[in-house]
């Protein structure tokens, strides 16, 4: 039988490579990336061409808001994005899938659309929850002050590579009634979903307002101007959700625009931006 590891994210997708190849295991394993946040943006039928399409232009015009991108790097968006579709052409009948993921929105709306467009192979799923390992066994880290401090990965992208073997020995079958409730869940979110932002909070997805994490933008800003990047910074790493900078970098455009931060330098690119209260 052969193993498809699906994972979310480029980061997640390079650390199972790399340990892969070093461990022979990509003679007979296969890792397949899906790269894309599912807690920013529509989902509307995004398991059909026209929602797939309707999600790339929503996000190539999201990037050119709050970044100088090139028509190549759109192109490179948009290719990945697109090639999520043909998920069910690249496992064959008979195979056994893999799920890399974490307790965050992203990973698990994106595992509901991963066995939601596999539901009509023949295919046995089973599932590694990076966040529950990390919390099993306690991961810790060095704080600043050098003290030994508990650790919880928000998703696979944040797993140690010297922990990737480890984590898989813990993966674990998943029985037919969750798959089932997996596709039902997908098919919540594709025909119902008008959210553009969702949050993992205990165990659930949830649709919350855009504004969601400007109040962190704002209690970390300062009256004294600062890079931008700093703030966004501190928010995703004292969040308790996996939330990308550039979601966050277009809540400070917005919060620029309604007056509740002032700026100095350029809006784009991020390096370039210095924010302040106003």
């Amino acid at each position: 039988m052969n193993n498809f590891h699906i994972c979310f994210g480029l980061s997640a997708y390079g650390t199972l490579r790399s340990v892969f190849r070093k461990q022979n295991l990509l003679q007979r394993d296969s890792i397949i990336c899906i790269e894309d946040d599912f807690s920013v943006g529509p989902l509307h039928q995004l398991e059909t061409a026209t929602g797939m399409n309707e999600r790339v232009d929503w996000t190539l015009s999201f990037l050119r808001k709050i970044e100088p991108i090139s028509v190549e790097d759109l192109t490179i968006v948009k290719e990945s994005l697109l090639r999520n579709l043909t998920l069910p052409s690249q496992i064959p009948d008979g195979s056994n899938v893999i799920l890399w993921h974490g307790q965050n929105a992203s990973d698990s709306i994106g595992v509901s659309y991963a066995i939601y467009m596999l539901r009509d192979k023949n295919i046995s799923f089973q599932a590694i929850d990076v966040t529950a390992f990390s919390m099993d066994c306690d991961y810790k880290v060095r704080d600043l002050d050098g003290n030994e401090v508990s650790y919880v990965w928000k998703s696979a992208g944040a797993l140690p590579p010297e922990w990737v073997m480890d984590t898989y020995q813990v993966k674990k079958n998943m029985p037919a009634p969750l798959i089932q409730s997996l596709i039902l869940e997908w098919g919540k979110w594709s025909l119902s979903d008008k959210s553009m932002l969702r949050v993992y909070k205990q165990g659930e997805v949830l649709a919350v307002p855009e504004d969601y994490y400007d109040a962190m933008l704002l209690e970390h800003a300062s009256n004294k101007f600062q890079k931008a990047a700093r703030v966004i910074g501190t928010v995703m790493g004292e969040s308790d959700q996996c939330i990308g900078d550039t979601y966050l970098t277009y809540r400070v455009h917005e919060l620029i625009k309604q007056g509740l931060l002032q700026y100095q330098g350029e809006l784009m690119p991020l390096r370039l931006l210095e924010i302040r209260l106003k």
